[in-house]
């Protein structure tokens, strides 16, 4: 029975540790678990702090990629800088993930490090909001 509860608890901690989507950079902070059942675990209010490369080139950019990462549900803020492409963002994972939040990102146009835009939605960027696109 002993070796049963061992092996039950890895099996639970090694799921969650394959589903959580995060970077080298990115921090997890746990504020409490609460057990629902014996058998399952339920994790509220974890936040990830994370950063993401995300181009473009200038003021309305930012707006709109700072705009399209809020709207995604579970995300508690993000701030673009525009010299470095660099995308910061805090997010609840109980409620999104980082490839929801690029997908969002990517919808209006704008490639991420790890996505690409379809090149119609890019073709209807502004002028100036066109940057130069990595070779797929």
């Amino acid at each position: 029975m002993k070796n049963f509860v061992i092996v039950f608890f890895l099996a639970i901690i090694i799921q969650a540790i394959e589903s959580i989507e995060v970077q080298a950079a990115s921090s997890l902070k746990f504020a409490e678990f609460s057990f629902v059942h014996e058998s399952d675990i339920l994790l509220e209010n974890a936040v990830i702090d994370t950063s993401i490369t995300v181009y473009g080139n200038c003021t309305s950019c930012k707006k709109a990629i700072e705009k399209a990462t809020k709207s995604v549900k579970g995300v508690k803020s993000a701030s673009w800088d525009k010299m470095k492409k660099i995308l910061t963002i805090q997010y609840d994972l109980s409620e999104t993930s980082l490839n929801t939040i690029e997908k969002a990102i990517i919808d209006i146009g704008y490639d991420t490090e790890n996505m690409r835009a379809e090149d119609s939605v890019y073709d209807e960027l502004h002028e100036c909001c066109k940057y130069d696109r990595k070779p797929q």
